[in-house]
């Protein structure tokens, strides 16, 4: 970032992490594949006052150009520009005429010296040709200033880009395209400086032999670009929405297909920034829209530390034979119990009925609410299946619940359930799903309810309700009726799952378990 360098060498891993917005050319010596090539050769798509969008381009002495589209292909679709109308260069031009800044005369010398003989050493008078200029910009108040230097930069870039695929025949349009650039350079909003020409050229011999001419343009779906002549934008909406809603949108707006789970990329990078002291005193200071502007910048330094650590943890599993079995010794047992108990919820039913199969995440439950035997009412036995619920809510990988299934694995049915609850005209399943949707709200609250699903099954003429609890994402309180000294008393507990039981545990355990199943969470 200093005037003492003008090159950098990267490579392996800094090769597509790092981020440099001076970086015009890049000379690749080495073979770029799949998605390497592509990080890299984006290297350079990096915005700076200073640089030319004609001046970037790719010097590439291993790869061809059949090879960088093939690499490309899968990440790009083809961008289709409205068309373009070389008018809008006069309207550009005539959009700075009204601040009286540019002086026929003024921009004559000052071009002269910039292409003219000896133009390399004419910086001084150089900088006396366009100080009139600056200094009626000086004089302008602080919003004309804003206007004109929009203004200024928009007439530099169009003709930068129209003259790339229009021929002008006007003269003067080249002439006043050179001292705006110059001017532009002195009146950028950090305050510019002073314009200096030299020791910008240290590469004075360059032996090249062309081996491609031609497009390497390609082939996906199509899309519209905005184009460099719009003066303006619209803001995205600010509403809050969940997680899930910003996943799907952006696979709609931008052609991703990105699951809901994928976000974590983007969660971690929040959580991380979040964390950082300076970042929560800017939050406390800002409004929402200031504090978007503030965290822009440090987000997408986010983004790319990540993309390094992921890439890392990525090539790391797959080029190191030990680190693979290291990791999927660690996963294994995760992804299997995960995916166990997923099938739980919707496999067939006989799958999870018989002796020996109750675990860590499968329980049996006779009843709901009745003794086994005469089918008296007894609530305690709602607390039970309250408690494992609760367990299961807070293990990780959640678990299944069978009511009106003996210890044994028999289907014992909900027929004293039903008696229990029964209403003239009322659906006996509806009655029994609306009690205990609502004891498990009373117990729990909504939210845990949200993450409880139900469904009821025949099996050899009796109903058997299959409760199936996936994890929470904070850890789960639950208010329950216990018996004590021949009394029924209320009381709020924290249950866990130990091996195929439901413990509770006490405050410091509790403690000991939350840091480890909801690390970060404060709950």
């Amino acid at each position: 970032d200093t005037d003492a360098w003008s090159v950098l060498v990267v490579a392996e891993k800094y090769q597509t992490g790092f981020d440099q917005p001076r970086l015009t050319a890049m000379y690749v010596d080495k073979t770029l594949t799949g998605l390497a090539a592509v990080q890299t050769l984006s290297r350079l798509n990096r915005i700076h006052d200073d640089k030319r969008q004609e001046d970037v381009f790719v010097l590439d002495f291993r790869n061809d150009a059949e090879a960088i589209r093939e690499a490309f292909e899968p990440w790009y679709g083809q961008t289709v520009a409205p068309p373009t109308d070389p008018n809008l260069l006069y309207d550009t031009r005539r959009e700075l005429e009204r601040f009286g800044v540019l002086w026929p005369d003024e921009i004559e010398r000052a071009v002269a010296l910039l292409v003219g003989p000896g133009a390399a050493g004419d910086h001084g008078r150089l900088g006396a040709a366009l100080a009139p200029s600056v200094d009626r910009f000086g004089a302008l108040d602080d919003n004309d200033q804003v206007v004109f230097r929009d203004a200024l930069n928009r007439f530099v870039r169009t003709y930068s880009f129209l003259s790339q695929i229009v021929a002008f025949s006007d003269t003067k349009l080249e002439r006043d395209h050179l001292f705006c650039r110059a001017l532009a350079a002195l009146v950028r909003a950090d305050g510019g400086g002073s314009l200096d020409l030299g020791e910008a050229v240290e590469l004075t011999h360059l032996r090249v032999e062309q081996t491609f001419a031609g497009s390497v343009a390609l082939e996906a779906a199509d899309g519209e670009v905005s184009t460099i002549f719009s003066t303006g934008g619209r803001r995205a909406a600010q509403d809050e929405e969940l997680l899930s809603q910003i996943i799907a949108t952006l696979n709609e707006r931008f052609g991703t297909s990105w699951a809901p789970e994928d976000r974590i990329f983007y969660d971690v990078i929040a959580d991380k920034l979040a964390a950082r002291p300076d970042i929560q005193q800017q939050a406390a200071a800002n409004t929402a829209d200031n504090f978007a502007l503030v965290v822009q910048k440090e987000f997408l330094a986010g983004v790319v530390d990540q993309l390094g650590i992921a890439e890392d943890m990525a090539f790391g599993f797959i080029d190191n034979p030990d680190l693979q079995a290291a990791v999927l010794a660690a996963y294994a047992p995760l992804i299997q119990g995960k995916a166990k108990v997923a099938h739980q919820e919707h496999g067939p039913i006989g799958e999870l009925l018989g002796p020996d199969l109750e675990s860590k995440h499968l329980e049996y439950k006779s009843t709901l609410r009745t003794t086994d035997g005469t089918g008296e009412l007894l609530r305690v036995l709602e607390t039970s299946v309250l408690k494992t619920i609760a367990a299961f809510l807070n293990s990780t990988e959640g678990g299944t619940l069978l009511i009106g299934v003996a210890d044994d694995g028999t289907v014992h049915g909900l027929d004293s359930d039903y008696v229990s609850l029964a209403k003239d005209a009322k659906d006996d399943r509806d009655l029994f799903q609306q009690h205990l949707g609502n004891i498990i709200g009373a117990s729990m609250g909504d939210a845990a309810g949200a993450a409880v699903s139900v469904q009821f099954h025949t099996v050899d003429g009796h109903d058997l309700c299959r409760v199936h609890v996936r994890p929470s994402a904070v850890p789960v309180e639950a208010k329950v009726s216990v018996e004590k000294k021949g009394q029924m008393e209320k009381k709020t507990a924290f249950y866990v799952r130990v091996l195929n039981g439901t413990k509770e545990l006490s405050d410091a355990e509790r403690s000991k378990y939350a840091q480890s199943r909801w690390p970060g969470n404060s709950a």
